[in-house]
């Protein structure tokens, strides 16, 4: 029986089928179907799990975006994690909701009715695997975290990353040995990665099973880290879907570069106890052997893209043969070598068959999304609406006041020569105008072809210029750190740069030039000699 609304996906092309009688033995070839639909149908699977391989390039993202866009019609739910950006593009057909996992984070240290050894334990072994960690590094690990929890959760509160690095250099200056040191430095350095804000809270999988939802890993800028994201995601569906009172809507966690996670204990577990509570995997790769086993051996349906590489070749033509007849194993490894882009031969219970997918046409970006993307740095009011005019919004400018309204835009009028207007920005760290006039700043000197780069952060300036051989650093003072407290500051500045430069608003520039030789205003910046301003404090 089929689904509501459902939809073919794809034309099978041919099948694996006898071709014929020879004396002493049966052959097998791949026979014409006429083009007949390919539709999938999970509901009538024993496992709803699904896993995508192949060579890049061959047509994996397309053929998964149509999978995804049947199952939306049929009304499941769907979760992607994706680690390039590449379903951003169906966002707005599907009606997802799109996160940045920099921002919309995963806290593994949260208990989830664990006890803190328990958790404590998980932990560990996650960050074992991701990092590595030999036995030693693991047991120091493991006694960090629980000191974590023993000072943090007295105080109330749920530990995060940020709480065991710092536990971990509470240990590292109180350690006894040398040896003991270096193994605290090395956890240290690695965990560092992942004392970031993706790590700091949690996104509430109870709402993400009740939407659709596309989860941009990008901004997790290394492997380890964007590897440690999904498995906490999982995690968190998995003591979700233990603690549903019932099934409920279909929920199906698509996992871009599943290869990642390899043979991981929690894809297992969801591979195997999934059904019962209505959670589907699908699990994309360009190799199928790194996919976790349990998954595999799971899976109700596998699509392999071409393959080249030789023991790749073997392992995915015996999987889909079922290793048990050469004549099919030769036959599926033979087409597997010669498939056309877009073409995959597909495995499912039966004989396998090859399916030309049909290109997905369904590219619709979310405004709202496209809006928050497109202001990250900074980006003036009428360029913005503009931007979103060009994409098909009708009423741009409603759509920017009411992300401004939620809180997901920011919004600041500047005054400065050309820069002057109403400017938004998302994902801004400090005030929206602290970071709306660092990034004015930072693009008039590049335009006077003075190299800089943003560094914006608590332990450094806003923005570090290069000219001449000279580092300087450039800072935009809003007015509430104060001229005093902004003078102490360009002090310790002195020690690491040749110069330091000040800009502020016009509101805060008495204040300031009374204690400060090198300030400016920001409305004058067309007008400023920023190097010399600099110079001024070498």
């Amino acid at each position: 029986m089929l689904w509501k609304n459902d939809m073919v996906i794809g034309n099978v092309v041919s099948e694996l089928r006898f071709g014929g009688l020879s004396i002493g033995y049966s052959t097998l070839k791949w026979k014409r179907r006429h083009f007949s639909g390919f539709m999938v149908n999970p509901k009538g699977w024993i496992n709803p799990h699904m896993v995508i391989v192949g060579e890049s390039g061959g047509g994996k993202s397309n053929a998964c975006k149509s999978i995804v866009d049947r199952l939306c019609k049929s009304g499941a739910a769907v979760a992607i994690l994706d680690p390039h950006d590449e379903y951003i593009g169906i966002s707005g057909s599907i009606s997802a909701k799109v996160y940045d996992a920099a921002k919309s984070g995963i806290n593994i240290l949260e208990r989830d009715s664990m006890s803190e050894k328990e958790k404590a334990s998980e932990v560990t072994g996650m960050l074992r695997r991701n990092f590595r960690l030999g036995d030693v590094q693991s047991y120091m690990l493991y006694r960090c975290i629980m000191y974590t929890y023993s000072v943090v959760e007295q105080r109330g509160s749920v530990p995060t990353m940020h709480d065991l690095a710092y536990s971990i250099r509470v240990f590292r200056r109180n350690a006894r040995t040398a040896s003991e040191r270096n193994v605290l430095e090395s956890l240290d350095r690695r965990l560092s990665l992942i004392d970031t804000g993706a790590f700091a809270s949690s996104t509430a999988i109870s709402q993400v099973a009740s939407q659709n939802s596309i989860f941009l890993l990008s901004g997790l800028h290394t492997s380890e880290a964007q590897a440690i994201y999904m498995e906490g995601f999982l995690r968190k569906v998995y003591t979700h879907m233990l603690s549903s009172d019932s099934k409920g809507r279909m929920l199906y966690v698509i996992i871009d570069e599943a290869q990642k996670l390899g043979d991981n204990p929690v894809v297992g577990r969801i591979a195997a106890e999934g059904r019962k509570y209505g959670v589907g995997l699908i699990a994309i790769s360009q190799r199928a052997k790194p996919v976790d086993k349990d998954l595999r051996a799971n899976a109700a349906m596998l699509i392999s893209f071409a393959v080249k590489e030789p023991e790749e070749l073997n392992y995915v033509a015996n999987f889909i043969a079922g290793g048990n007849e050469m004549g099919r194993f030769m036959q599926t490894k033979k087409a597997l070598r010669s498939l056309a882009v877009g073409h995959a031969v597909v495995a499912s219970g039966g004989n396998p068959i090859i399916v030309r997918f049909r290109r997905y046409c369904g590219e619709s970006v979310d405004p709202e999304f496209a809006a928050v993307r497109a202001a990250a740095g900074g980006i003036r009011k009428e360029a913005l609406v503009e931007a979103l005019g060009g994409m098909g919004v009708a009423d741009g400018a409603g759509t920017i006041e009411g992300l401004i309204g939620s809180g997901a835009l920011g919004a600041c009028d500047v005054v400065a020569g050309r820069y002057s207007g109403t400017w938004c920005i998302s994902g801004n760290r400090n005030s929206p105008e602290h970071d709306v006039c660092v990034g004015i700043i930072s693009s008039h000197l590049g335009s006077v072809g003075i190299r800089n780069r943003i560094y914006n952060s608590s332990y450094g300036p806003d923005i570090i210029a290069f000219h001449m051989g000279m580092r300087i650093a450039v800072e935009y003072e809003t007015g509430s750190k104060g001229a005093e407290a902004t003078a102490r500051m360009i002090a310790a500045r002195g020690q690491r740069f040749a110069g330091t430069a000040v800009f502020v608003n016009d509101a805060h520039y008495a204040e300031y030039a009374q204690r400060i030789n090198n300030v400016a205003r920001v409305s004058d910046l067309e007008n400023v000699d920023v190097v010399h301003i600099a110079g001024q404090a070498k």
